[in-house]
């Protein structure tokens, strides 16, 4: 079973076997390839997407070849390169192709039967490769596919000439191709993956309450200034530096979470506010994913006026801090994908800068 990507059937041919050569890709039906410059000329084809049927004729005559998305065919008795490779005898006569439609998603069921719907009956649901092993080679005459698509062969593990039937009862008739009663060697089931739906990340709660986060003070400016007289002294001092910080940020999810490199998300994380409360910042794009340590580094110039009297016999000492807040907050995240919902921990983690207190002391000499 293929693994759908694309909503929009696709399928590509090429001049030479094995994918090899001149190229051209379709994603919608043409009824004389000579128009697109194929004509009569492809001799491999590989399907992105959807399930397509190759005719013979021009304007979607003949005899068939139906592809489904996965499938990777040789048109041509050659030699493949590798396993994975579909060999079908439709070389240099395909003239018309055309997306088939119908849901393929569904598991497939067929009923084959020796005679009328009444006479010996044998239900499959997978794939059969030679309808010997059930005694019912070249017996087939009535056809009841109750789900999904199959293709009906005239020689076992899927060769020769190729009928299509779609769901319904097939009274000697096909819904494509040529009926070829008593004729049946093998079937194959069409079968494409349900396209998965995106992965979603609908929100994030961060545990506050059992937050942790460690301050430290970063040094902006020191200032130092002695009176030795005994008289007071006025002074008025300003003072300006440039420092950068690095705020940081990393969403560590727990053992088995899996979740990609990158992944953004609109949403407001943990902040450290004056006093050193946290709460929950501005909702703006950030970089959930599995990556180390996302950071963002900004340069800021401070200027300090400090004006101060300083008592006789006094040293008068002037610090201005910056604090750098390491914390780390337990989160919830709340998934989705399709129908399904589940949880996955982790912890947020981050660097941040906040607060720029000026500290007066005052010490006798």
């Amino acid at each position: 079973m293929a693994c759908t990507t694309n909503n929009q059937p696709q399928i590509t041919l090429y001049e030479l076997p094995n994918f090899e050569g001149r190229s051209k890709i379709f994603t919608k039906k043409n009824a004389n390839l000579i128009d697109a410059g194929f004509f009569d000329c492809a001799s491999s084809v590989e399907v992105q997407a959807g399930v397509w049927v190759l005719y013979q004729h021009n304007d979607y005559k003949g005899n068939i070849c139906v592809a489904m998305e996965g499938d990777r065919i040789n048109l041509k008795q050659v030699q493949p390169i590798d396993k994975g490779i579909i060999v079908y005898d439709f070389d240099n006569i395909l003239s018309s192709l055309k997306p088939l439609k119908g849901d393929f998603t569904v598991a497939p069921n067929i009923e084959v039967f020796e005679g009328d719907f009444k006479s010996r009956s044998i239900k499959f649901k997978d794939d059969i490769r030679d309808l010997r092993w059930y005694n019912m080679n070249d017996k087939v005459s009535y056809i009841r596919v109750k789900s999904g698509g199959w293709i009906g062969f005239e020689h076992v593990n899927f060769r020769g000439i190729q009928t299509l039937f779609l769901t319904d009862d097939h009274k000697m008739t096909s819904s494509d191709g040529v009926f070829q009663n008593d004729k049946y060697s093998s079937f194959r089931a069409i079968q494409i993956a349900e396209p998965l739906s995106p992965v979603i990340v609908d929100r994030i709660e961060f545990h506050l309450d059992q937050a942790n986060h460690r301050d430290i003070p970063v040094n902006v400016f020191l200032w130092r200034q002695k009176n030795k007289t005994n008289t007071l002294q006025r002074l008025s001092i300003t003072k300006e530096k440039s420092i950068t910080t690095e705020d940081t940020y990393e969403f560590r999810w727990n053992q088995g979470t899996k979740m990609t490199s990158h992944f953004e998300m609109t949403l407001g994380i943990p902040e450290i506010g004056f006093g050193g409360s946290m709460s929950i910042g501005t909702e703006v794009s950030h970089d959930i994913g599995s990556t180390q340590g996302t950071k963002t580094a900004k340069t800021e110039t401070w200027t300090v006026h400090y004006p101060s009297d300083i008592l006789p016999q006094t040293e008068l000492k002037l610090t201005s801090n910056l604090t750098q807040a390491k914390l780390d907050v337990p989160f919830t995240a709340h998934f989705k994908q399709g129908n399904k919902k589940w949880e996955e921990r982790g912890t947020y983690w981050g660097v941040q800068y906040y607060g720029f207190i000026t500290e007066f002391e005052e010490t006798r000499l």
